[in-house]
């Protein structure tokens, strides 16, 4: 038996797989948005870990509008102070608040369920880090209203690749006081000894 005829075919379709391994790359990176024109130019660069996430937002939720979005991104950045953990890109910060721009720990990707997070908080023995998520934004004082546009933005930006709404940002950079993102960690290296059963934190010279 002689298999002249596949070793012929084979030859024959090498060069269409080569064609296609050369078009597909071209063809997903044309479906993909330039993350590099999102973000400022510059020494600022925030790695917010968002790459895999859709360029495009998602049909929003009944109820939800952009408006609400732009509204809960200026809460984000002002009066509800969640920038001051979770950082001005949402990126998280070293020993304080979860990055938010990749994935959600503590909710379901639902403006209900992210809302009813916002209003509960989170106490310091689930977050992971040394101080609670509070309650209706940094100082306690965010409103029904404003927890529900501040929950409007966190499901946008947990669920596309930057803000490609109106009103959308590409950096805050600008929006937040300078240093106000450095987290709660230590500034210096911290040893830790034991003395019975109590922990000692030292700071080092």
């Amino acid at each position: 038996m002689t298999r002249t005829p596949d070793l012929a075919r084979a030859l024959c379709a090498l060069p269409l797989c080569a064609l296609a391994l050369c078009t597909i790359p071209r063809a997903v990176a044309a479906q993909v948005a330039p993350r590099g024109a999102e973000r400022p130019t510059g020494a600022y660069h925030v790695d917010t870990n968002e790459e895999l996430q859709p360029a495009t937002l998602p049909a929003l939720p009944p109820g939800m509008t952009t408006d609400m979005l732009v509204e809960g991104d200026r809460i984000f950045h002002g009066k509800g102070g969640c920038f001051a953990c979770h950082g001005a890109e949402a990126q998280g910060l070293p020993a304080a608040g979860d990055g938010i721009t990749s994935a959600l720990f503590y909710a379901r990707h639902e403006w209900r369920s992210i809302d009813s997070l916002i209003t509960a908080g989170v106490p310091d023995a689930l977050t992971r880090s040394p101080i609670a998520m509070p309650a209706r934004g940094a100082r306690g004082d965010l409103t029904e209203d404003e927890v529900r546009r501040v929950a409007a933005y966190v499901w946008a930006i947990s669920g596309v690749r930057g803000e490609p709404w109106p009103g959308g940002h590409a950096s805050h950079a600008g929006l937040v006081p300078a240093g106000s993102t450095k987290g709660t960690a230590p500034t210096k290296p911290v040893k830790r000894s034991m003395v019975g059963s109590v922990h000692h934190r030292e700071e080092r010279p």
